[in-house]
């Protein structure tokens, strides 16, 4: 991610059409969303629901000479909270009289989603003006993206009208019926938390463990054949403290759905293996061997996305 220190906000209102219906440059539009989510300063309540499970948090939300700062607190459930400085992403969980920390380098938090420059979802995503709805308190533009083939699923997006902040997003199933959904149910735009808010707070009186760590890998592990869009943003490997040998860890998007690759030896795994597809709400799994080795695909995405990624799956050197 790009550090950018100085921003200045574009606000860009809607000319109305005849019929009454917004009219905008929605590459524009989609761009300015882009940025705005991690160039303002703002502090709220993210309500995410999925299915009958609901879950809240507050997300914070700051540029300052540092950079930029990000610390989302779990409001429910097991205690948890992610930080962020620039690149370094971190997770602490508190767990009786000790602190895991677990670092994610591309861990993404609501409301940053989308990428920069994010014209290219254009080509992926057939964009439609839904018009105007408010939410946490703020007229919002609502704009719909359906994709143009199997490998992915649709999203809904209203942000501030005013700002370009995303203050509500909902996820569709291959149905086209909402199947997640990331909302503000208040929100304050523009003015910057407090740095103090950015300290973890967890760590102060306990010992702290880090249980896995992740470092780059050697570019040997290559997928042959991609559906449109995407690409590579990783190949790291996961040193975790079961295993003895590393885990490595690939990840693709087509810069709103993400795939994440999983490869291990089979020598280091029990004898009951998953096989085959499965699938949990929007979420699917998709496992096989390859030669020496297990591999495992998953990600919020249609089963055909990631039959194809893994089954092109080979290693550098291999028949």
């Amino acid at each position: 991610m790009k550090l950018w220190l100085v921003w200045a906000v574009f606000v860009s209102l809607p000319a109305w059409g005849a019929a009454g219906e917004p009219s905008i440059n929605l590459d524009a539009w989609l761009n300015q969303v882009a940025q705005a989510a991690q160039h303002l300063n703002y502090d709220g309540i993210v309500v995410y629901q999925n299915s009958d499970d609901v879950e809240i948090s507050h997300i914070a939300h700051r540029i300052d000479h540092a950079g930029e700062l990000i610390r989302q607190d779990a409001l429910s459930g097991s205690p948890h909270s992610f930080m962020r400085l620039n690149e370094g992403v971190y997770c602490y969980i508190p767990e009786g009289n000790q602190v895991k920390i677990e670092r994610h380098q591309h861990h993404r938090f609501f409301p940053e989603i989308l990428p920069i420059p994010a014209t290219p979802l254009a080509a992926l995503y057939v964009m439609k003006v839904l018009g105007h709805s408010e939410v946490a308190e703020h007229d919002s533009i609502g704009v719909s993206l359906a994709p143009r083939d199997a490998y992915r699923y649709g999203y809904l997006l209203w942000a501030d009208s005013q700002s370009n902040l995303l203050l509500k997003l909902i996820k569709l199933d291959a149905h086209q019926q909402p199947a997640e959904q990331f909302a503000f149910t208040q929100v304050n735009i523009g003015a910057a938390p407090n740095r103090e808010q950015f300290q973890s707070g967890f760590a102060d009186k306990k010992p702290i463990i880090v249980p896995s760590r992740e470092s780059p890998a050697a570019d040997n592990w290559h997928v042959g054949a991609l559906p449109p869009g995407f690409h590579k943003i990783t190949q790291t490997q996961l040193a975790l403290p079961d295993k003895p040998q590393n885990v490595v860890h690939l990840v693709y998007t087509d810069g709103l759905a993400t795939v994440s690759l999983f490869i291990e030896p089979l020598a280091q795994l029990g004898a009951h293996l998953p096989r085959g597809l499965s699938s949990h709400g929007m979420m699917s799994l998709y496992a096989h061997p390859l030669g020496a080795y297990q591999v495992t695909a998953l990600g919020e995405v249609p089963p055909a996305t990631l039959i194809m990624i893994a089954d092109s799956l080979n290693l550098t050197g291999s028949k």
